[in-house]
């Protein structure tokens, strides 16, 4: 394309220096002419229009490549970017309304995806969200995968306590009934959320952490607290 602009430029041009010379059109005439032709020619190359089509197929290459780069996160790296995410949204929306963030925030989303909070700043916060639906949405979504990440650590403590016992042994049954009792307090804090100290906690997973590792870095800075709080939502 480009070659073929040139080439038709130095064309009119000559073209055009020859009639001047000729006397057929004065030579500023023609060398502002020229100039034009140079100028439009060059835009014209210079200027590109996609179509509707092209600007579709674009966006679809780049939602594409999104896809793929979410597809290769593990579960729970997949989990942690959407709760970074969302905590971030939540700190911003929360502090321009005035709510005081050095406590936790505690909220409860149920089964159709209503929120409600507690504490001083329960209508402010319930009304966020009922005026937010997407973040509702994205709220029940993130609690519903802790509570299945909660499942699956109950599921392998399970197996590690039962170990290599024989089916209808003493120490199985221990385990299967541990595992019941668990599932069950899981399952009772499955909606249950709270935003402290620039993260989004799940009490699902804080419970069965405070099991599975009750003096690691899953425990959390206050263990003892963070039980008590567990124990009060499953009272």
């Amino acid at each position: 394309m480009t070659a073929i602009t040139n080439s038709t430029t130095a064309g009119t041009s000559a073209f055009l220096a020859s009639q001047a010379q000729a006397g057929a059109i004065p030579s500023a005439t023609a060398s502002t002419t020229s100039q034009s032709a140079t100028t439009a020619a060059t835009s014209a190359v210079d200027t590109v229009t996609l179509s509707d089509r092209a600007k579709a197929i674009l966006d679809k290459a780049k939602a594409d490549k999104a896809a793929t780069e979410q597809l290769a996160l593990s579960f729970d790296e997949s989990l942690q970017k959407r709760t970074d995410a969302l905590t971030t949204k939540l700190t911003d929306a929360f502090k321009k309304m005035n709510v005081n963030l050095d406590d936790a925030v505690r909220l409860q989303v149920d089964k159709f995806g209503n929120v409600t909070a507690e504490g001083p700043w329960k209508a402010k916060i319930e009304k966020y969200f009922a005026d937010n639906p997407d973040v509702a949405k994205e709220l029940k979504e993130i609690s519903g995968l802790n509570a299945l990440k909660a499942a699956n650590a109950a599921l392998e403590l399970y197996n590690k306590e039962k170990g290599s016992s024989s089916p209808g042994s003493k120490q199985q049954q221990t385990a299967w009934s541990n595992y019941n009792a668990r599932s069950m307090n899981i399952q009772t804090l499955s909606g249950v959320i709270s935003l402290k100290d620039g993260q989004l906690r799940s009490a699902a997973l804080d419970y069965i952490d405070s099991i599975a590792d009750p003096t690691g870095a899953k425990a959390g800075p206050d263990l003892v607290q963070q039980q008590r709080e567990i124990a009060s939502r499953l009272a």
